[in-house]
């Protein structure tokens, strides 16, 4: 087994759309455990801390939206990827402090993948029908970067088990992670269940 953690926030468009509870129940109904959530209004500094500024990062961001404009026949209006990055990161962390977050810990067979996969592609309008993203946002790069902000996206879920571990430990203090049984937790993780009654 690999019993994996993962931050996600639900982001102000996710809140002040009233979607949270739709949301949780996706992550629920597979099977993934709630071991931390609070609503919060993000400071400054942990918004900062949130969108680490890596030359991976703004290349991943320069390289998705560039991308998107290019397939639809339109000239994407960065050419340096830093420049872009800068702008993103900019505008993610105002977006994060404009209104109240739920934040939450899931645990899981390998939670991080798994919620990726739930959440759905970074676009919306790119997010396959049955992701979070895909069925509750239809927004895009083209449109967001018209009107000069992020995408509405609702979500964040940490890329890999490195991210998830900083991100917790960023959201969270240690009392603020429960260990408790799921009711799940022997249907899904006991190889013992589901045995032949002799």
């Amino acid at each position: 087994m690999n019993i994996q953690k993962t931050l996600v926030l639900i982001k102000p468009d996710g809140v002040a759309r009233g979607h949270v509870g739709d949301i949780i129940k996706r992550f629920e109904r597979v099977g993934l455990k709630i071991t931390a959530m609070k609503m919060l209004q993000p400071e400054a500094s942990a918004a900062d801390k949130h969108y680490a500024l890596t030359e991976e990062w703004m290349q991943g961001v320069f390289t998705k939206a560039k991308a998107k404009y290019e397939s639809e026949g339109k000239e994407f209006p960065y050419s340096d990827y830093k420049e872009y990055g800068g702008e993103i990161k900019r505008g993610l962390v105002e977006f994060l402090r404009s209104a109240p977050i739920v934040a939450m810990v899931l645990e899981g067979e390998q939670a991080v993948p798994l919620v990726r996969k739930i959440v759905g592609a970074t676009e919306p309008l790119s997010a396959a029908p049955g992701t979070i993203r895909g069925d509750f946002s239809p927004d895009s790069y083209p449109l967001s970067n018209s009107q000069n902000r992020p995408l509405r996206n609702l979500v964040h879920a940490s890329g890999t088990p490195e991210e998830a571990k900083y991100e917790i430990d960023l959201w969270f203090t240690q009392k603020e992670v429960h260990t408790y049984e799921h009711v799940l937790d022997k249907a899904l993780y006991d190889p013992a269940a589901f045995l032949p009654v002799e």
